[in-house]
């Protein structure tokens, strides 16, 4: 019995399919079979009923999945164990924050745990669309926080808060639309570029973007600050997260729109997000429980 063949064994059970264990721990489909097998052959025992049209537990597939996980979670918190000690530093916690949810309820929960915990150190990047969740799938964070882009049975999730997305020009494009308080039909808007940003993810077949007209000129950028920067100058029009452009609403340098048959206005969920089959650290745990139960101080 080999570590690998227990986390094959273990994927198939928690995605439901040789495939999409496969694709969760980036194995070929041959691969994981060969490792349920060689499993079964060595103690002589079915974990899977073949009769099934997906992969369904034997009584002693249970069980043996109940020990497996034991097992896995053990020997990787020996294996993290071991390199924290070895470098003689505790490993700093990855997270993985979606441009679009970095508001003052975000900025709030990480500022909380830092000063609860301050002895733990946080390695934060920052993605977009479904590179929040494949920065996940990689290995390359341990918990993220994001919209529920690419989200599926791999992944265990809570939301924590609502973001509102609104539709916006600037005062200069505004005036080109004679509107007279109606909503914008969408020919008006086919020759002003559309600002959207990238898809980061490098496995995303399509952009990834919902909220797009299906004629007229799109621009991408890396970040919602180079978006609101082309805003502002009259280069196009974007939904763009509210937070991230109360100043500007404030004072008339970005008008809302609305535009017909089109969402202009949304209220848009974030959620704290991990990989299921991954053992969560002693400081994973801590951050997850405590961003799952924060509240807000009121002054």
């Amino acid at each position: 019995m080999k570590l690998d063949q227990l986390r094959a064994f273990i994927a198939v059970v928690e995605t439901g399919s040789f495939r999409s264990a496969a694709e969760a721990i980036h194995k070929t489909q041959p691969a994981i079979s060969a490792s349920i097998r060689i499993l079964e052959e060595q103690y002589g025992i079915s974990l899977f009923d073949r009769d099934s049209y997906r992969p369904t537990l034997t009584s002693a597939g249970h069980a043996f999945f109940l020990q497996s996980k034991k097992l896995l979670s053990q020997a990787q918190q020996l294996d993290n164990l071991g390199h924290d000690l070895a470098q003689g530093t505790t490993t700093p916690l990855a997270i993985c924050l979606s441009l679009m949810g970095l508001d003052s309820d975000c900025m709030g929960r990480i500022k909380a745990f830092q000063l609860h915990y301050p002895d733990i150190s946080l390695d934060i990047t920052t993605d977009h669309l479904y590179g929040v969740q494949e920065r996940l799938i990689k290995n390359k964070c341990d918990i993220a926080i994001g919209p529920r882009y690419g989200l599926d049975d791999r992944h265990a999730f809570i939301e924590l808060n609502k973001i509102q997305m609104i539709t916006v020009v600037s005062p200069e494009c505004f005036n080109t639309f004679n509107s007279n308080g109606t909503k914008i039909k969408p020919q008006q808007l086919y020759k002003l570029p559309q600002i959207l940003v990238s898809n980061t993810a490098e496995s995303a077949t399509e952009n990834g973007h919902r909220y797009i007209l299906p004629t007229g000129k799109r621009w991408y950028v890396n970040d919602f600050q180079a978006k609101k920067t082309m805003l502002l100058h009259g280069l196009g029009w974007a939904r763009m997260p509210k937070h991230t452009i109360n100043s500007e609403l404030d004072g008339g340098q970005l008008i809302p729109i609305e535009i017909e048959n089109f969402t202009s206005q949304s209220q848009l969920p974030i959620f704290m997000i991990r990989m299921r089959h991954q053992t969560q650290s002693y400081q994973a745990k801590l951050f997850w429980e405590m961003m799952k139960n924060y509240s807000p101080v009121e002054e």
